[in-house]
Formats: structure tokens, sequence, C-alpha cells
């Protein structure tokens, strides 16, 4: 193992430690997680940073679990990732930050983190992933098929591709769908045999080798449709067979009648072949939900209910009698369920049998199971539940865009509708065609990709509410809802500059506009735009006048610009549009900042300069710090310098008599912060702001190499002090005193045997260096001329080999 890797890795066991991999972890990751995810095993899952963070990124780092560990990283150009044995070969990571986890087990359940580092510092967004067991479907319509016929008593194998050993293998029986094997190669654990009643016990072998089915001593019974799926890190393959079992002592001929009628009835049923011997069973064609908490999910059989049917709704793997109507009576009848997690949150629709779960929550989360009995026909019909926190919060004004999270295939019917009243369709795919559909709350701000991802652009907050995506897949079909929150549109400008607040859409020619301002308790008018007369009220006059003369209304976009902003003029302002289409509201968070010049310094002094002629009767004043302590002025020609209570300021201010700029030497830290300018004369009082900061330094190597620090310096004194210092708790790690240098081993010993200083210069050498020794180090340089402050950000780069 490389260098890179034993400085920055940790073991599987490591990462694991303390939360063994469930599906029953849910609750456990959602509460800090910006967004939420479920998907099966063998799936694949992608988790998309938020693009308004990563534009102009200098790194991106994908952590996992609770201790963080980093998984995977880019810079933009390359892209490493860690050797962890349980993502080997599993991850993905795009430039632009997305990470794609293939073939997942429940074991990658978890925590994912992504630290998107900037010049200006660093961001985070989290994902909280559920791995669910057991495949609820296998989309085997369009697989391979093959016939098999075999003699009761005999066994037959089921073979299926050659398989690499990493992969997940499940196979299932009958029209059901039954769960009869599974077997995860990569895991190297036994095969999982399930009983579907009994009718299999102790028949079934899975070769772990490769994967091929056998089943024993075979019966009558066992004929039918097999389906495997097999999930690799690479693809996803399917396979069916239909097994006829024939009694001893029939013909050739007979057999080969079985078959041939066998083969007919699959293509005419799609695969789904029963020869029944007792009371019929239907499936009905499957869904897939996968809906944000607080939702109302209706669950529709999608059939015509006929007088007399029996409808019972089940719950979970134990079938728990939850609703039901009775034939004759129509009696219906809600149950509050396991530990009454339905009470009070059941209803059902007597015309079409249909079940809505109200307010749901993640407990609901399961599998429900429909079964309407006609006669001796049973009809059933199985819904997959996925509850989560899929609420996405943007901000207004910028885009948004909805993921399937599940890999679209040849074929799939997509529709995303909006739920308004009339559940607005706002976009399709079919038969490989796009169509976008004209809606005046969205106008031109979709775009539908072919992976099926929905994009909304300018997001305002008409926005808001539940969208759903249906994806029809042959006879099942699978919804994924969404909740969006457009939070109020942020503007901030500096003093003097102008603001416009737009409306989200085309104004129509009745429209009544009025803005609002204030904040988000009392909001007072301010304009307003009275369509149908072509009339403009600017009420300059209201909140302390400090609107007057700076409105202006657009009667033809209903846009408000404020013009000449100052810093009163920060606030909330509302838009609100009445039009024949309702009511609709948009709001704007304003910020307006002093203007400041910013001073970042790289020597141990800064100059600021007032850029405006000085006149000899002129008065100048300069003020430091919040309570804008008077530290230098000059009156009739005269300059005065002042020492602050703290004498912070002795003998480093010198005040220019002809230019008026202010000088201050041998800055420390505590110089740093708000400087004021005011000069009085007959033309007026001028103002300006300064704010000096100390510029940190930022190195970056990677893990192994060395970090240098330089001071600088070309040559220290006797009597001069050096002191090195790390982290938030400034640490003590090297100093140099009369001469002599001593290095310390610093927090948790990370800095044993790996520090070098230079007595000669004060230069300090972090040796091997690992990701622990990425932070703030801060060198503080006392001689006879003065004290001198640097800053030094640090980032090691992990390089992992897979």
């Amino acid at each position: 193992m490389p260098a890179t890797t034993e400085a920055c890795g940790r073991s599987s066991s490591e990462i694991f430690a303390g939360h063994p991999p469930s599906a029953k972890m849910l609750g456990v990751f959602d509460a800090d997680a910006d967004e939420v995810k479920s998907v099966m095993e063998g799936d694949s899952v992608t988790l998309n940073p938020n693009l308004s963070q990563i534009q102009g990124f200098i790194e991106i780092l994908w952590r996992f679990g609770e201790k963080g560990f980093t998984i995977a990283q880019t810079d933009g150009n390359k892209t490493s990732y860690e050797d962890y044995e349980v993502f080997r070969g599993r991850l993905q990571l795009n430039q632009n930050g997305s990470l794609t986890i293939t073939n997942v087990r429940t074991n990658h359940s978890g925590l994912y983190e992504a630290e998107i580092r900037h010049k200006t510092g660093t961001s985070n967004q989290k994902f909280s992933i559920t791995v669910y067991e057991s495949p609820s479907v296998i989309a085997g319509a369009e697989a391979e098929m093959k016939l098999m016929s075999v003699k009761e008593g005999d066994p037959v194998t089921l073979h299926v591709p050659q398989i690499q050993g990493n992969e997940l293998i499940v196979w299932r029986f009958g029209d059901e769908e039954e769960l009869i094997v599974k077997a995860d190669t990569e895991a190297k654990s036994s095969s999982l045999y399930y009983e579907t009643d009994e009718r299999f016990r102790d028949r079934l072998k899975l070769n772990d080798q490769t994967g091929s089915l056998t089943i024993t001593n075979t019966r009558t019974t066992d004929s039918g449709l097999y389906k495997v799926k097999i999930s690799s890190n690479k693809q996803t393959l399917y396979k069916r067979f239909i097994v006829t079992v024939s009694e001893r002592g029939l013909s050739g001929g007979a057999v080969a009648g079985i078959l041939v009628g066998v083969l007919l009835l699959a293509a005419a049923a799609a695969g789904v072949i029963y020869f029944y011997r007792r009371p019929r069973t239907t499936n009905l064609p499957s869904q897939m939900w996968t809906v944000p908490t607080a939702d109302d999910v209706p669950l529709n059989p999608d059939t015509e209910i006929q007088t007399g049917d029996e409808i019972l709704w089940l719950f979970g793997y134990k079938d728990a009698l939850i609703a039901e109507i009775k034939g004759e009576t129509r009696e219906m009848t809600t149950h509050e369920g396991p530990d009454e997690i339905f009470k009070n949150r059941l209803k059902l629709d007597e015309m079409t049998g249909s079940l809505t779960i109200k307010f749901i929550f993640t407990e609901h989360t399961g599998l429900y199971t429909l079964k309407i009995r006609r006669g001796r026909e049973t009809l059933k019909k199985k819904f997959h539940v996925s509850v989560s926190e899929r609420e996405i919060r943007a901000v207004e004004g910028n885009p948004v865009t909805l993921h399937p999270d599940t890999a679209i295939q040849k074929g799939d019917e997509i529709q995303w509708l909006f739920d308004d009243k009339e559940q607005t369709v706002l976009a399709e795919i079919k038969n490989t065609k796009v169509t976008k559909y004209d809606d005046w709350r969205f106008g031109d701000r979709l775009e539908l990709m072919e992976t099926g991802s929905l994009t909304i652009k300018n997001l305002t907050a008409a926005h808001n509410g539940y969208y759903t995506l249906k994806i029809t897949r042959g006879r099942d079909k699978i919804y994924k809802r969404f909740y969006i929150y457009a939070k109020e549109w942020k503007i901030t400008v500096m003093e003097g500059e102008s603001v416009t607040l737009e409306p989200a859409y085309e104004i129509k020619k009745d429209d009544v506009i009025q803005c609002l301002f204030g904040d988000e308790e009392q909001q007072t008018l301010i304009a307003e735009f009275i369509g149908k007369a072509r009339e403009i009220f600017i009420y300059d006059d209201v909140a302390d006048e400090r609107f007057r003369d700076i409105l202006e209304l657009d009667e033809t976009t209903g846009s408000l610009t404020i013009t000449n902003t100052r810093t009163e003029h920060s606030g909330v302002y509302r838009l609100q549009i009445r039009s024949s289409s309702g009511v609709s509201e948009q709001t704007f968070i304003v910020t307006v900042r002093d203007k400041v010049e910013e001073k970042f310094l790289e020597e141990d002094s800064v100059t600021l300069k007032p850029d405006t002629k000085i006149q000899r009767d002129d008065q100048i004043l300069w003020m430091f710090g919040d309570q804008d302590k008077l530290i230098a002025q000059m009156k009739g020609g005269t300059v005065d310098i002042y020492d602050d209570v703290n004498k912070r300021f002795r003998g480093r201010l010198k005040l220019d008599k002809m230019t008026g700029s202010l000088t201050i030497t041998k800055i420390e830290t505590k110089h740093t912060g708000l400087y004021k300018l005011q000069i009085i004369s007959s033309r007026g009082t001028l103002y300006k702001k300064f704010k000096v900061s100390i510029q940190p330094r930022y190195v970056a190597v990677t893990a192994g190499d060395s970090v240098h620090l330089n001071t600088d310096l070309t040559e220290i004194h006797t009597d001069d002090e050096i002191q090195w210092r790390f982290g938030d708790e400034n640490s003590l790690i090297a100093e140099i005193k009369g001469g002599t240098g001593v290095t310390h081993d610093g927090p948790d010993e990370r800095f044993r045997d790996r520090l070098e200083l230079d007595e000669t210069t004060g230069d300090l050498t972090i040796k091997n260096s690992t990701d622990e020794h990425t932070g703030r180090y801060k060198l503080k340089i006392c001689s006879s001329e003065g004290n001198t402050n640097r800053t030094y950000i640090v980032i090691i780069r992990c390089e992992y080999l897979q």
C-alpha cells in the first residue's frame, strides 16, 4: 500500500465501528442531513451537491460515516479514492463533484458529507442513504427466457452467466414473485433460502461459484416462472426460466404439448405462466412510492371495483390488516395497525377501493398489499412505500434539480406532475421523445433531461409544493414525490448602488401589483400598480420617508427599482401580484452593506488613502473600532496623534498633511478592524470606511510530502522569540527562545517526530504529512522592533490507488 494510503487510510472495521449497517438506521442519519435517499440493494445511487455551492471550488472531499472518513476527493482535474474494501470499485466521482455508488449493499447505509473548499471558506452538504434489502420487483420482461422440462423427482439446474465474485444474486419464483434465494458473493456469506409455502423446503441449492440454482427432487408444483437478478459493480443482468415438471408416465408428446402451451401463454402474458389446480390468484402491476414526510399518499388499485368485491389492505411482511371493505354490505373499516401507527391516518374510497395514508411518516415505510376477492379469483397488488425527509429547500432565483435516483431503462415512460388541484403535467418522456407543456407559473423555466432529471430554473415562491415523478415500466409503476420550498430571494448591494426586484413571471394586462417593505411581522405599502387603469402610485412619505425620490415602478414588467440605496433600506420586501389566476407572492431579503474598502496586509504596514484632494481648511478625523475612537486628526494644518486606552497604536501612526493618508506600521492582530475617515470642509462632509485584515497564506501539498512554512527572515537575533501554534486551540508546537529551538508533539501527539525548526530563520517543516495536519498555523515573531503575526492555512490532499 502506498505511503499516502497509510497516512490517510482507515480500515473498513473503523468506518463501521459503532453502527452496524442496516436499513433500519434511517432515523439516525436523517437528523442532520440536507437530503435523504432510499435505494434497494444492488442498485446505484448518485449524490449531487448543490450547484450554487460548487462554483469555483478548490477541492471537494466526500466523507462517510459518523467519524467522517474521506472516501473520495477531486480538485476538478485529478480524482482519487480511498482504498476501503467496502467501497472498492464502486465509487465514481464526477469532476463536477457528483458521487455515484454502484451495486450498493446495506452496509453502505449511512451519512455521506460533501466538504466543498473555496478560497473564501468551506461549505458542507450532507446526505443520508438507506439501502433496503430484497429488491421488490425483478424487471425481467425483456430478459432472456429459457424453457426447461424435467420429470417429477429429477433435479433441474438453472444456469446463469459467469459471475466475477462481487455480485448480489436474487432468485424469485411464481406469479407473486416470491423471494426464494439470495446470495451476496462479495460478502462471501452463506446463501439465504426463503420458504415459500414450504414447497421448496431443503430442496434448493445455490452454487456460490456460478450463481446457478438447482432444485432437487422436483414436484409438479415447482412448475412455473423463475427470475434471477444479478447486480455487480459494472452492470445488472436479468434472466428468466420457465420450468415444467411433468408427472412420470406421461408420453414425450404429452410433455411437448405442455411445453408448447406454456410457451404460447408466456408470449401472451409477458412471462407470467401457471397451471392452476386451486383458486386463481392474479397479480396486478406493482407500484413503488418514494415520498416525503407529512405527505398524503394515495394507493390506487388501478382496476375497476365490481359489486360484491371484498377488499383487504395489508401492511408489512406479516400482512397486518389495516383496512377493509366487505363484499355485499360495502361496510368500510380502518384499523390502527401495529403499535397504532395508522391511528386516524387512513381513508378508504368505496368507489375505487383506494387507500390514502394521511400525513405519512417514516414508520409507515414498508410493503402494502391489496387483495381483492372476487368469487374464486383473488386479485393481488403490491405497493412498496419508502418515506424519508425529501423536502428540498432552495433560495429564490436559484435553480433546483429533482433526480429520479434510479436508472432509467429502455422503454420507460416518464411524467413529471405538479400537485395543484388539476395535477398538472409539466413534462414527459415517451418513446424517447421529450415534451414540455406550457404553464403560466413555469414559463420557460423547465428542463427535462434524458436521465429523467427535472430542473426548474429561477425558482420562486410560486413553485412551492409537491412534485410527482411517475415512471411506467411495462405493467409496473414507480412513483417518487418531492416537496420544494423556495426560501426568500436574498439580494446584497453596496451603499449607493441600485437594486431591482423583478416578478417571477410575465405581468398580464389586468394584474394588480403591490410592493411592501418592513420586517417579517409588519409590512408597509410603498408602491402599487393598477393594471386595468394603468396607474402607478408611489408612497415615499411612509417608513420615515427613507424612500423619498428613489423608487421606480415599471408598469410593463412590474419591477420595483430602488436607486441610490443606503443601509436603512435593508429589510424584507414583498411583491404581491393579484391576477385572474389567483394571488402570488414573492419575498426578497435585501441587505445594503456599508461601502468599506478592504485592505489585506501582506507586509507589516498599511496606508489608508482618502483618494480626494485635501484643502488647507479641511478638518480630517481618523477613528478606529465600533466605538469610533479618535486616533488621529488634522485641523488648521496641525496634526495630532492619540493613543487609545490600550496604547495599541503608540509609535505606529503617521498622518500625511498633504494627502490626509494614515499609515499604520508594525501591525499586529489587535490593529485589524474597521477604520473610519471623516473630512469636514466648506464643501460638505465626506465619509469613508476601511477594513484592515491580515491575509492568511495558503499551503497545499500531497499527503506524505513535507510542508514548508517560511518566516521570510534571513536571520534571528539572540533576543528574538519565535512561536508556532496550531489549530483553534492555539496549541504551541514549536518555539525559539534565546537562540535555542524546541518542538512539541502537539494535540494527540500528531506532530511526534515530524517537526524540524530552523534556528537560523525560524522556518518550520512538517515531514511525512497526513490529513490530520490540515488546519490553521499561527506564527508570532517578537523582536526589539516589535511583534509580527502571520497566519498559514495548510491543506493536505490525500491520493489513493484503486
